[in-house]
């Protein structure tokens, strides 16, 4: 039952010799910088180590502030570049059933302020 268990193995060689991962990271500066007021970034992710990069990614834009919380007043410097527009959307029962492999697929959508 289930997917293969070198389905992982493999996955995890190909993101490895492929070095998705660091391009994930370095795409995501660079359209986070690129992006004018207003635009909108759109990203599906597929797995759970591509969902955390962007995650991460949009999150330290949006409240990157290393101020200590009892502070009154941000010292720090730090300005909201971005904004969460919805929370992750993950595929349907219906989709679901149509195409099981979409079931870890998630899509964020982030705005630049």
């Amino acid at each position: 039952e289930g997917p293969h268990p070198a389905r992982r193995t493999f996955q995890a060689l190909r993101i490895e010799v492929n070095g998705e991962l660091e391009a994930l990271e370095e795409m995501m500066q660079q359209a986070m910088e690129v992006l004018k007021p207003g635009g909108r970034l759109v990203i599906i992710t597929y797995h759970s180590l591509e969902d955390r990069i962007v995650k991460t990614a949009i999150r330290e834009r949006e409240d990157g502030c290393t101020c200590p919380r009892d502070f009154p007043v941000c010292v720090c410097g730090f300005v909201q570049t971005m904004k969460t527009v919805t929370k992750p959307i993950t595929v349907s029962e219906e989709e679901l059933n149509d195409n099981p492999r979409a079931r870890s697929a998630r899509l964020r959508v982030a705005e630049r302020l």
